[in-house]
């Protein structure tokens, strides 16, 4: 997600957002970057190229993304996993948030760790079993690669 808000007049600033809603909450941010805004259109398109094809991003409102990226947050601390470490850099972007979630993370329930390529899996696992339990948790990991937890 990206998020531009009026910085001065003909100059946006903007900060991005990369979000797992299954499990791990904010998991990067960027930003704040200045432009000016005849730059916005070309920089979306460039920031989203890497998930949309075409670049073009879907439009939603500022409590959608406020909910999406708060409401992560929140729900990734319950499961012992702090946010990307400039969250508190870029937060300020999404407004005042005093709010619970309406939307609902994890997959069917209960977390789904799905392993990212600058994911740690087995410190990952060892902290969903230590905050939701074992059995209370699934996951995914990449392709070649088993994950044993070490006997207690």
């Amino acid at each position: 997600m990206a998020v531009a808000r009026r910085h001065k007049p003909q100059r946006v600033s903007v900060c991005g957002y990369l979000v797992d809603t299954y499990c791990l909450g904010l998991k990067n941010t960027l930003g704040p970057e200045v432009m000016n805004d005849r730059d916005l259109p070309a920089y979306l398109r460039s920031y989203f190229s890497a998930i949309e094809p075409d670049g073009v991003p879907l439009e939603t409102s500022i409590e959608h993304v406020r909910h999406l990226v708060h409401g992560s947050v929140d729900y990734a601390r319950s499961l012992g996993f702090e946010p990307h470490s400039d969250f508190a850099e870029t937060a300020g972007h999404l407004g005042p948030w005093t709010e619970t979630s309406a939307i609902t993370f994890g997959q069917d329930g209960v977390p789904l760790f799905v392993q990212g390529p600058h994911d740690n899996p087995l410190a990952t696992i060892r902290t969903l079993t230590r905050t939701v339990g074992e059995g209370n948790f699934h996951h995914i990991a990449t392709a070649g690669q088993s994950i044993t937890l070490p006997a207690r």
